[in-house]
């Protein structure tokens, strides 16, 4: 059986060469594409048309176009941009700690780290709901220096049968600041004629304003006022501002204090919008509220104020400061006070002690003293032995 299966085995007939080809396949050209035919065989009589694949989505849309302000293509990149990114390269990160001073007693202070830089921006004009932390503690500390003794407290509206209206019937208010800024230079021009011709100090104006929006009634725009003059005529305010006799309101100012509280009191209402500036101030006054930094520089001063920082916790919390991982807050002194409400509540306000601002700085100090001395001793050291040989 097995000599016949290969006896049968080697009988069988060989596959064709690639020499005997079919006619089809002779005739067929070599440059020619093959294409599957119907029934997926080479050579099919009728051919399919080959459809090209839809394209691959390119980079664009996998990473969009950078914002411009990242943007440093040859396009967009301007000459002062330019310079700008050439500053920025060329300047080491550096960080430390930084300590403000203020003229009231306030002390803050907070880590700080260079290399880190955006774009600046084009300023707007914006509508504001509230004021910002940032504006509240500038007032504050306006109020608190101690070199401007404020005695007025002045309050100024508007009549709406004299006013320009907006769609809605209120104040425009655009218009009602066009009014308080020409109100502003009249009373300003006035003091500052005043100066010239007596030449007396006192009587250069200092004042504080902020604008509010009346939420309850009119919904109208008005501005307060604080004054450093002892004394305005109340019928003269009225002839400049322009608008009805009961428009505006004089209060003569206690202590400073209470002007503190006025100011802060209508900071803190309501939530509307007003466009463009909420507060400002005399120059002679920003001038006068300007603190004092002090920056250490260094990892190791950095780390020193950290510890200070942690050493005084407690009592910076317990004197009304405040504390946190990037700095600290210690308010101005103060004397404790005890007054009643107007419920007839007896309250009572905590004093804060001189004597804890000066002990922080005189700690901090002390330690940056003996940082400075360790390197000079580390200089002196390096330098004794740079001209020997380490072999």
């Amino acid at each position: 059986m097995l000599k016949q299966q290969s006896q049968q085995h080697q009988a069988s007939p060989q596959l064709p060469s690639t020499e005997h080809t079919t006619e089809h396949h002779q005739k067929q050209p070599s440059g020619s594409p093959v294409v599957p035919g119907l029934a997926g065989t080479i050579g099919g009589t009728e051919e399919r048309t080959a459809t090209p694949s839809p394209p691959l989505p390119g980079l664009e849309s996998y990473f969009p176009p950078l914002p411009l302000e990242l943007d440093n293509s040859s396009k967009t990149l301007t000459p002062e941009l330019k310079a700008l990114f050439e500053k920025w390269d060329n300047e080491k990160p550096r960080k430390g700690a930084c300590i403000t001073i203020f003229p009231s007693g306030e002390i803050t202070g907070g880590y700080y780290r260079t290399g880190r830089r955006t774009m600046p921006h084009k300023r707007e004009k914006i509508a504001s709901e509230e004021f910002t932390r940032q504006a509240r503690k500038t007032i504050r500390r306006a109020v608190e220096c101690g070199l401007t003794s404020f005695k007025l407290f002045i309050t100024l509206t508007f009549d709406p049968k004299l006013a320009q209206l907006d769609d809605e019937g209120r104040v425009n208010q655009d218009w009602g600041k066009k009014q308080f800024k020409r109100f502003l230079n009249t009373l300003k021009k006035k003091y500052d004629r005043k100066l010239e011709k007596q030449g007396k100090d006192h009587q250069e104006l200092t004042y504080i304003w902020v604008a509010e929006i009346q939420e309850k009634t009119t919904q109208n725009i008005h501005f307060h006022m604080l004054v450093d003059q002892p004394f305005i005529p109340v019928q003269w305010l009225v002839d400049i501002w322009g608008q009805a006799n009961n428009s505006v309101n004089v209060k003569k100012v206690s202590n400073q204090e209470h002007a503190a509280h006025y100011m802060l009191k209508y900071m803190s209402k309501g939530h509307c919008p007003i466009e463009g500036k909420r507060y400002g101030m005399t120059q002679n006054l920003l001038e006068k509220i300007k603190p004092q930094r002090i920056r250490l520089e260094g990892e190791a001063r950095r780390e020193a104020f950290r510890r200070v920082k942690r050493d005084f916790y407690w009592q910076i919390e317990n004197n009304g400061g405040c504390i946190s991982d990037f700095g600290f807050s210690i308010p101005a002194p103060r004397r404790e006070r005890v007054w009643r409400d107007r419920q007839g509540v007896m309250r009572k306000t905590k004093a804060i002690p001189r004597s804890l601002s000066e002990k922080f700085l005189q700690t901090l100090e002390s330690r940056v003293k003996q940082i400075e001395r360790e390197k000079e001793v580390d200089s002196a050291y390096s330098n004794d032995y740079s001209d020997e040989v380490p072999f």
